[in-house]
């Protein structure tokens, strides 16, 4: 769905660079995969995490130097016809007026394998799956099929808003908060995958306002709609601030495990990181559990290029987890992308010996 190398150079790369320098890397990386004679066009999408990359630009404030840049670039290699920006639809359809010629799906290469359209882990099991997220989906259904029973109807998109506190405004707004409620990031901050520094209570509070707010609305707007009373969604013991969100049962019983990923192939400028959905790991905040090669921490060898860490997990915990290459705190990049799910290990039964876990960085 993306190509990653391009949507990471603006989403991590170029938080280093001078706009201009940053612009013209990006061009010139994608005039690198300019057809020769005869050759098919080329679809290029670059998708990044929209809102997220431009306050790291350090030399370039909210990447506005390179924004401006970049856009002059393409406006130039759009009149030579070097490089032309396009919608995936327009690629399809064609759109004459901007000299896109059609390219009909009977022409294109038939896709044997259709991978999650997701940035992270090439899955979707950050939003759905655990209990808290599959709750979260099931008020969302409910809240819809309320809704559409309700006799409210949906209103145009297109329309203009209505006079504020009439029937028809009510109803807008009961659609509106209905879309609210559908946006992903609400099922992001469920289960123990991801965690808010300041803890997930206020995306609770905030999800089940709008699904409370859909009944209200539509009630207000002449609706026949009865809310079922939604209780909130995060256990009582979840008192994460950046830990686990919901804070996973502890066992009487513990096992020591080594994780040891082989980095020798790798360049590493400061250490091998390792971050998983423990809190021992980090509870997936990338480049906050450090790795050693230097015979401690449960590493066999110093400066082998064999990063190590030693920790102590509950006996039944499945632990999922990757590594990560010298990074900031928080950020992802550089590490392991791969297009499956994460690595895992169940601790299933108490060992007398140390577990160690091999891995190599990458490959998996």
């Amino acid at each position: 769905f993306r190509d990653t190398e391009l949507s990471d150079r603006i989403g991590f790369k170029y938080q280093s660079y001078k706009g201009e320098d940053a612009a013209e890397d990006f061009v010139q990386s994608v005039l690198s995969y300019a057809p020769r004679n005869n050759e098919n066009d080329v679809l290029i999408t670059v998708i990044l995490d929209g809102e997220n990359a431009w306050e790291w630009y350090r030399q370039d404030v909210d990447g506005k130097e390179f924004l401006h840049a970049f856009y002059r670039k393409l406006s130039k290699l759009h009149s030579s016809r070097q490089l032309i920006t396009s919608t995936v639809s327009e690629y399809l359809t064609g759109n004459s007026s901007r000299g896109i010629k059609p390219h009909p799906t009977s022409d294109l290469t038939r896709m044997q394998v259709l991978w999650p359209g997701s940035w992270i882990n090439g899955n979707y099991d950050t939003w759905i799956g655990e209990s808290e997220e599959n709750r979260a989906w099931e008020y969302l259904v409910r809240a819809r099929q309320d809704l559409a029973r309700s006799g409210v109807r949906q209103p145009d998109p297109l329309a203009n808003a209505p006079k504020v506190r009439t029937k028809a405004w009510y109803a807008y707004t009961a659609w509106e908060a209905m879309y609210a409620a559908e946006g992903s990031d609400w099922f992001w901050w469920y289960g123990n995958d991801q965690s808010a520094p300041a803890g997930d209570k206020p995306f609770d509070d905030a999800y089940l306002t709008h699904l409370n707010n859909v009944y209200n609305y539509a009630r207000l707007a002449g609706g026949n709609i009865r809310s079922p009373g939604f209780d909130p969604i995060l256990r009582e013991n979840n008192a994460s601030t950046g830990g686990q969100g919901t804070m996973a049962q502890s066992t009487d019983e513990v096992q020591t495990i080594v994780f040891a990923c082989n980095a020798s192939s790798e360049r590493v400028s400061d250490a091998i990181y390792v971050v998983g959905n423990v809190t021992e790991l980090g509870a997936w905040t990338p480049n906050s559990i450090r790795m050693y090669d230097d015979g401690t921490h449960g590493d066999l060898k110093a400066n082998d290029g064999i990063w190590s860490l030693q920790i102590a997990v509950d006996i039944g915990e499945e632990i999922q987890y990757k590594y990560t290459n010298s990074g900031r705190r928080g950020e992802w990049i550089p590490g392991e992308e791969f297009s499956g799910n994460n690595r895992s290990y169940r601790v299933a039964t108490k060992s007398p010996a140390v577990v160690f876990i091999n891995d190599t960085f990458g490959k998996k």
